[in-house]
């Protein structure tokens, strides 16, 4: 018997999905995080070796696009410090993709410098988000973007000491 659905299912994503933990009867599309180049697995679901190898081909100033990947507070980490330019000691951003991703713990992008257009379109903020002190080149989309417990707060002002 299948269980009863007050709400369609939710349609796949417009990108190359991961797809981990997807089930046919319960969540046939599982993770929605886009797929790393040359994987099969969002950065989320990567093992470690394919991590740290991924890591290693990012310099400061690249593209990211991490569209619907589940960011631990680590993960986030490990990503700007991959994005970190030596130089100047802050991560550099070039155009970034954060659409419908999941931040979890902490999420801290505070003295990050996103040169280009930054993409959080529909994503989601747990309890404690930062921006302090964050540069955008570009133009900063948040439509859609959900702020749990106090981020909606820290985001406000980080946003006013920005402007």
């Amino acid at each position: 018997m299948t269980p009863f659905r007050t709400e369609p299912p939710p349609a796949p994503p417009a990108w190359p999905h991961c797809g981990c933990g997807a089930r046919p009867s319960t969540d046939p599309i599982g993770c929605r995080g886009i797929r790393v180049p040359a994987h099969s697995t969002c950065l989320a679901h990567l093992n470690q070796p394919d991590r740290t190898d991924y890591l290693a081909t990012l310099s400061p100033g690249a593209d990211i696009d991490h569209r619907g990947t589940a960011f631990t507070d680590e993960l986030l980490r490990e990503l700007l410090d991959a994005l970190t330019d030596p130089a100047e000691g802050r991560p550099r951003v070039g155009m970034a993709h954060f659409d419908q991703a999941e931040f979890y713990g902490d999420t801290v992008f505070d003295a990050v410098t996103f040169a280009f257009p930054a993409w959080f379109a529909g994503a989601t903020f747990g309890d404690a988000v930062s921006f302090n002190g964050a540069e955008f080149g570009g133009e900063a989309h948040f439509e859609g973007t959900h702020f749990g417990g106090s981020a909606a707060a820290r985001v406000a002002r980080d946003f006013q000491r920005l402007g």
